[in-house]
């Protein structure tokens, strides 16, 4: 009987033994896991300014989903004098501006027109600290002159690229924010 219970004590040991290593070793691979996940990166944003008089307008992108990998994120949005049915009775002078949030390390491209080949028309890319002490990323593009006589759309395409380098823990629920301002004013014909 003696022996009978030590084979069982041994027995519930091993099975204990055995538990815990398989334990260990699935909470080990755990801790070594990488921050990484399957995403498409092209995003059909289709935003549409229209400038028919005088005008400032806005729109905000919430990138929350950008992940680290080899293919950019792709937003297209378009900046015309008409809508359909009507159109600009002036000529306007457009300005296009960019800011983002500086959270992660990401770089910017703007293209206009990018059917007929890519043209970049940043004119300038700064960071700068506002009166809060935030950093924000300034992008801007030279004046664009649309006239009140031709019907007129011009095509953009924002390209972002969040490198696969950086696909690590550190970025990981992290959100950058887009803003895109057109402000136009009318010009002074004498």
């Amino acid at each position: 009987m003696k022996h009978k219970s030590k084979s069982k004590v041994l027995y519930v040991k091993a099975v204990i033994l055995l538990i815990c290593f398989i334990l260990v070793i699935r909470i080990f691979t755990l801790a070594l896991s990488k921050y990484e996940s399957q995403v498409e990166a092209n995003a059909n944003v289709d935003i549409a300014f229209y400038l028919l008089k005088e005008d400032y307008q806005t729109m905000t992108l919430n990138l929350d989903s950008v992940l680290p990998q080899e293919n950019k994120y792709v937003y297209y949005f378009s900046i015309g004098n008409q809508d359909g049915e009507k159109r600009a009775q002036i000529d306007l002078e457009y300005n296009l501006k960019i800011r983002t949030t500086t959270n992660l390390p990401i770089t910017y491209s703007l293209y206009e027109n990018a059917s007929e080949g890519k043209i970049n028309v940043i004119t300038s890319n700064t960071v700068d600290k506002d009166e809060y002490g935030t950093y924000f990323r300034n992008i801007q593009t030279a004046a664009v002159t649309l006239r009140y006589k031709t019907p007129e759309t011009r095509f953009y395409q924002l390209e972002v690229s969040f490198p696969q380098n950086y696909n690590t823990t550190n970025y990981q629920d992290i959100i950058e924010l887009i803003e895109i301002t057109v402000s136009s004013h009318q010009l002074v014909q004498y």
